[in-house]
């Protein structure tokens, strides 16, 4: 079941949170985003693993490890950038013929299946959408990265109709779009695949890989405190 890290700092299950009242979250605003957020999937001990791309992209394979084994409460304020998320695929969705967006794209590397959702692909352009608090000066790796590895993941004879790759990065008050080379990422998601897939079947995470986004990744106690206790 799926937990919520409540505004008084109490954790409540997603059932006792729909009726509740937090200052700056009335109950119209609550019960909007955790609709349809009841459950969290869990996984299938003995089916081969399938991964979405941005747990291979992501700049850290021990926090993709820990999002699929461990259970961390999240917070109404989160709630709201995944819901801003959705807006802005939703829009799309509903001015663009449904032949262009939300493509779905699977690729078995034996050990594991890689899959993901191309944003939009129109007039033979791939697009993938960003709602962000702040644009960036150029594309952030990790998205830069999946859309790549989209890209890799279709057909050969796809591939060579592919006129270019564009990340849109939409703030509160700007677009602004980036063309990013194509790339081959099949190897790359192998190799990262090969590690998570290894991981959850001997129950060890993978090394932790160190930034800036430690910082405020929702297992940082869980991770640091692992490593340390050895």
């Amino acid at each position: 079941m799926v937990k919520i890290l409540c505004p008084d700092g109490e954790e409540r299950h997603i059932d006792d949170v729909y009726d509740a009242e937090y200052e700056h979250f009335p109950p119209v605003v609550i019960k909007a985003l955790i609709a349809g957020r009841g459950k969290k999937r869990k996984r299938n001990e003995n089916k081969k693993p399938r991964f979405g791309v941005t747990r291979l992209t992501g700049p850290c394979l021990r926090r993709s490890y820990y999002d699929l084994v461990e259970e961390v409460p999240i917070t109404l304020s989160k709630l709201w950038i995944f819901s801003r998320g959705h807006a802005i695929h939703n829009f799309f969705q509903e001015h663009l013929d449904e032949t262009e967006n939300e493509i779905f794209l699977s690729q078995d590397f034996g050990l594991f299946d890689a899959i993901g959702y191309v944003d939009v692909l129109s007039d033979n352009v791939m697009y993938e959408f960003k709602t962000i608090q702040s644009i960036p000066d150029k594309p952030k790796p990790e998205h830069l990265m999946q859309i790549q590895s989209y890209y890799s993941m279709l057909s050969p004879d796809k591939q060579s109709k592919i006129k270019k790759l564009c990340i849109v990065y939409f703030s509160l008050n700007k677009i602004k779009t980036y063309i990013v080379p194509k790339l081959d990422m099949l190897n790359y998601l192998e190799a990262r695949g090969s590690i998570l897939a290894n991981s959850l079947n001997t129950s060890i995470p993978p090394s932790r890989e160190e930034s800036y986004i430690c910082n405020y990744c929702d297992f940082k106690d869980m991770c640091f405190k692992r490593d340390k206790d050895k």
